[in-house]
């Protein structure tokens, strides 16, 4: 729409004024901003995307690029830049930052950003202890090459809710960005954050009463000469859902115009078996599947959640933006192949998928134990190169119920789901978009979008636009709103998937096309390698726990990854009761053909064996924490046995070997020995040969035993781990959970240092994260 000159001298004078005021001369704003961001699950990307389009909105020019893509930019003449940076694991950078961190960390130039003005914004985690660590590490090399911040990062927590501290930082940036940047004032187009004042929802008003009586009118509907009418229950309104009261008798008289529902109709056939089937289920050689019984779809859990403040009159104010419109469905005239199988190759993955053999499974866990945890070896192939405490990228489907009930919503039919393909274009598309080239919906819900993470504020805004209820709309706009935010934790809280939401709103009908602009991208799922290659070359192993449980809400929830890996395998059995009882190893011979579409991952943290053999070794994994571990010990085990092997020792051969390698100390907790103790004949083989210096195992759920936990028997252990860590240069290897336990360890290690370092805790947590730094110190956590 053309701006008229009145508009236009408005916002000269405004423009003027505003900088006039701070002492900002017209010409030292730049002309154009740079955007960079880094991410690994994809929010850094859309909320940089999203800052680039509201900023062409509001009159800016510049770029936005992936931090890999830096060198499109001319860096040393750039004058502002905007970084959005996530990260990964214990604050380290994400995939997409690491050319870029490299490049910094060789530039000695100290003034090759000067005179470049910065806004930081980071995506952390107070799970981890290195919260944003990416984003200061970034601000403080910037600066030290010249460049200043023209205002001040925002470090944003997703444990609380990212929306919290990205929300405000960017409405704020708004009020900054014209002190050191050039407004464009006949492209601005600046929207005011959109408020919305809620009506009174009058049960007597003509929608309400098109719909339903009001309440106490029904004792007035067969009054003598009523004005009132009741509703009719033989209406065709009525008729075209159900049979009217006492017609059934009618049902089956001779020659009986009157319908009864078909239990072998197409529609019912889908959902059920018909009567008096099941008898013949279980019959030898009986030609009726059991398993062809379709559960009825379950199309969501609606939420359970309090719109008390919802009332009549309240103003709702903070509420998001739309996201911009950039997806474009482009319909092909070809249509997928009833044999075509779901493809991964509209994964964007950072290194070749291969689609790896699986061979063995077993599950290490009993049946009555908490947690269910499997085993698993893939075939990759010799071409597949790794070392211990590599990680590769597993590409699991979306649960297919979960699709299937999504598209009985968005693509009613099978055709415009299954079989219809689409090229996904538009511009600026997200990452994870770009390779979606002849998919289906089905495609895109299985591979392409995150279906099952609690939704963004964003996504809640954009729902509300496509709700044709008044009150369900409200209530969506309040749960994206400021007043709302406590019901938005709530949210949060249930871990609702995209179903449960739409459950909730069933007068919601996104399309497609919007559900891809606000949706996050579906994320491969990361798993640390097990084993040796010296002792299982072309092999990798790989531990987990099936994530399935019911929340406190009483819903059921599980994870994408690692139940689709427990259905593949064949829900193996589980290991048998009893202290020192053995899995059972299920072979799985190639002719059963199950793959699984797998890549190796960067690993940029060196979490890796030193390649020192003297240097001793402290392991700290609880839980499936342990697991990496194992094939590190099996790399030690196997190195020894080849030194041995050479001859040569010595005149003392058990000396001298153990000379050669470095004593190791492993400490791993698991809650009940008959139940949980995973990998217990590998540990007491290690332990048997000495690959294993000091085992140390935390019981924590032990009839008549007190809890314990690693952290306490470091504890228990300080003078020598002391000696062993400072005297001796012990390298510190902690792997799991972030939350409680890998606190629980740095605290234990900080008490160690001011015990017998005799120094304050702040200079111990100071020493702590400067030996993370240098690689003394590493850690492979999970939230």
């Amino acid at each position: 729409m053309a701006i008229s000159f009145f508009s236009r001298q408005i916002f000269f004078f405004s423009y003027f004024f505003s900088t006039h005021q701070k002492g900002i001369a017209m010409s030292d704003l730049a002309d154009s901003y740079v955007i960079l961001w880094a991410s690994q699950s994809g929010n850094a990307e859309w909320i940089a995307k999203n800052i680039d389009s509201e900023a062409k909105k509001r009159g800016y020019s510049g770029v936005c690029y992936g931090m890999d893509a830096y060198e499109k930019v001319a860096l040393e003449k750039t004058r502002v830049l905007i970084a959005v940076v996530s990260n990964t694991g214990d604050g380290d950078p994400p995939d997409h930052a690491m050319k870029f961190w490299r490049f910094l960390r060789r530039n000695k130039q100290a003034d090759y950003f000067k005179g470049c003005k910065i806004a930081i914004l980071g995506l952390g985690d107070t799970n981890y202890t290195n919260f944003n660590n990416s984003a200061r590490w970034l601000e403080k090399r910037l600066k030290a090459l010249g460049a200043n911040p023209f205002y001040e990062k925002g470090l944003a927590d997703d444990a609380e809710g990212l929306e919290t501290v990205v929300d405000p930082w960017i409405e704020k940036l708004w009020d900054v960005l014209p002190t050191v940047l050039k407004q464009n004032e006949v492209n601005a187009v600046v929207d005011k954050v959109e408020t919305l004042t809620i009506k009174d929802d009058n049960p007597y008003s003509a929608d309400q009463r098109s719909n339903e009586l009001a309440p106490g009118v029904e004792k007035y509907l067969h009054l003598a000469n009523s004005t009132i009418m009741a509703p009719n229950p033989y209406s065709a309104d009525q008729r075209s859902a159900e049979l009217a009261p006492g017609v059934e008798k009618y049902l089956h008289l001779p020659n009986s115009t009157v319908e009864t529902p078909n239990p072998y109709s197409a529609e019912k056939r889908s959902t059920e078996l018909a009567p008096g089937v099941e008898k013949y289920l279980n019959q030898p050689k009986s030609t009726v599947n059991g398993n062809a019984k379709k559960p009825t779809l379950h199309l969501g859990y609606p939420l359970k959640l309090d719109y008390g403040g919802l009332q009549p009159g309240v103003q709702l104010t903070g509420l998001p933006r739309l996201p911009a419109a950039s997806v474009k469905l482009v319909k092909l005239d070809t249509k997928k192949e009833k044999t075509d199988l779901p493809s991964v190759d509209l994964v964007m993955t950072p290194t070749p998928v291969i689609h790896a053999p699986v061979t063995r499974v077993k599950c290490l866990t009993t049946e009555d134990a908490m947690k269910r945890t499997l085993h698993v070896e893939l075939v990759p192939g010799e071409e597949f190169e790794f070392e211990p405490g590599d990680a590769f990228g597993v590409i699991a489907p979306n649960d297919e119920q979960l699709v299937e009930a999504l598209l009985s919503i968005l693509a009613p039919t099978f055709e415009e789901g299954y079989e219809n393909l689409y090229d996904v274009e538009g511009d600026n598309l997200p990452t994870h978009l770009q390779k979606s080239k002849s998919v289906t919906l089905a495609d895109l819900l299985r591979y392409g979008v995150d279906i099952t993470t609690p939704p963004r504020k964003a996504l809640l805004r954009l729902l509300a636009e496509y709700t044709s209820d008044t009150q369900e709309k409200n209530k969506l706009m309040y749960l994206c709103s400021k007043q709302g935010a406590a019901q938005f934790n709530s949210v949060r809280e249930q871990m609702p998937s995209l179903i449960d939401i739409l459950a909730t709103f069933p007068s919601c009908k996104p399309p497609m096309e919007r559900l891809l602009d606000a949706l996050p991208g579906h994320m491969p799922r990361y798993y640390s390698i097990t084993n040796s290659p010296l002792k299982y070359p072309g092999k990798i192993h790989f531990a987990f726990n099936v994530i399935d449980y019911t929340t406190a809400y009483n819903v059921p929830r599980k994870g994408v990854a690692t139940p689709w890996l427990d259905r593949l395998t064949g829900y193996v059995s589980s290991r048998a009761s009893g202290a020192g009882a053995e899995p059972v190893t299920v072979e799985l011979p190639p002719a059963a053909a199950l793959t699984v579409p797998m890549f190796k991952k960067v690993n940029a943290s060196a979490f890796t064996l030193p390649t020192d053999t003297q240097r001793p070794l402290v392991l700290i994994g609880p839980g499936t924490g342990i697991a990496p571990f194992i094939g590190f010990l099996e790399h030690r085990q196997q190195q020894r046995r080849i030194r041995k092997s050479m001859g040569g020792v010595g005149v003392n051969p058990a000396r001298d070997l153990a000379a050669e390698f470095g004593p190791i100390w492993v400490y791993y907790g698991f809650r009940e020995r008959a139940k949980d103790f995973l990998f217990e004949q590998e540990l007491k083989q290690f332990k048997e040969d000495k690959t294993i210096t000091h085992l140390g195992l935390a019981v924590s759920r032990e009839a008549g035993e007190g809890k314990t936990y690693v952290q306490d028997l470091i504890r228990q252990d300080a003078a020598e781990l002391h000696d062993l860590i400072i005297n001796k240069d012990a390298a510190i290897y902690v792997c799991g959970d972030a939350k409680g336990m890998a606190k629980g360890v740095n605290d234990a290690l900080a008490e160690m240092l001011c015990e017998y370092e005799k120094i304050e805790p702040l200079a111990a947590n100071k020493m702590l994260v400067e030996w993370m730094g240098s690689r003394k110190y590493l850690r492979d956590l999970w939230a």
